[in-house]
């Protein structure tokens, strides 16, 4: 159950809004609750106001400067040990290049570039402000719209699921995740980063 009691932001949450939360976004939608602009910093709130940030597929219309702006911002309103969640699409995935106003584009590995244990910690424009906690993925096979092939989809999507899971675990072979992807033909595989931020950050 949702612990109403955190303060949750959904960062250009679009129409989808995150349950309980508010969004923010630069155009003015049923579910948007604050219009503003990602590259207009600071963002309406007050510094530590918040337990939790979503950016769902929102990063990757961003170049990585631009991406370690709304970053820092995140940072600086997220509270002590907060939770930063990103949704981006993989690169091998159909979606990545479905939108073309996608600037970025990411593997599984790409996440460890914004923690703080990162070995190339001194590019200056990374923001490596956070602990990555965990990195995980959905995966939606084909785009079918009908009730039967939706079926379908979900089981093939459910056992690609696991398969690039199980990849992800492989320690010794971090890449083998990627590998997986890219040798499907997948509608969308998404991407998930969890993040804590780093205390004193």
């Amino acid at each position: 159950m949702l612990n109403t009691k955190l303060k949750i932001l959904d960062l250009g949450c679009g129409n989808n809004k995150v349950p309980n939360a508010i969004g923010l976004d630069n155009v003015l939608l049923p579910e948007v609750d604050i219009v503003h602009d990602l590259m207009d910093f600071p963002y309406p709130f007050e510094k530590d106001s918040f337990d939790k940030i979503y950016l769902r597929h929102v990063i990757e219309h961003f170049n990585v400067n631009k991406i370690n702006f709304i970053l820092n911002e995140c940072s600086r309103i997220i509270k002590r040990d907060g939770l930063l969640i990103i949704l981006v699409p993989h690169v091998f995935s159909i979606s990545a290049f479905t939108d073309p106003t996608h600037k970025s584009f990411f593997t599984f590995e790409s996440g460890k570039f914004w923690g703080v244990n990162n070995p190339k910690s001194y590019y200056d424009e990374l923001n490596c402000n956070w602990n990555l906690l965990e990195t995980s993925c959905r995966v939606n096979w084909f785009d079918w719209k009908r009730y039967r092939l939706r079926k379908i989809n979900n089981w093939f999507s459910s056992i690609i699921e696991r398969r690039i899971k199980k990849g992800l675990l492989n320690k010794n072979n971090p890449s083998l995740a990627d590998r997986i992807v890219k040798k499907g033909a997948y509608q969308l595989v998404e991407i998930k980063w969890s993040f804590k931020k780093v205390n004193g950050k």
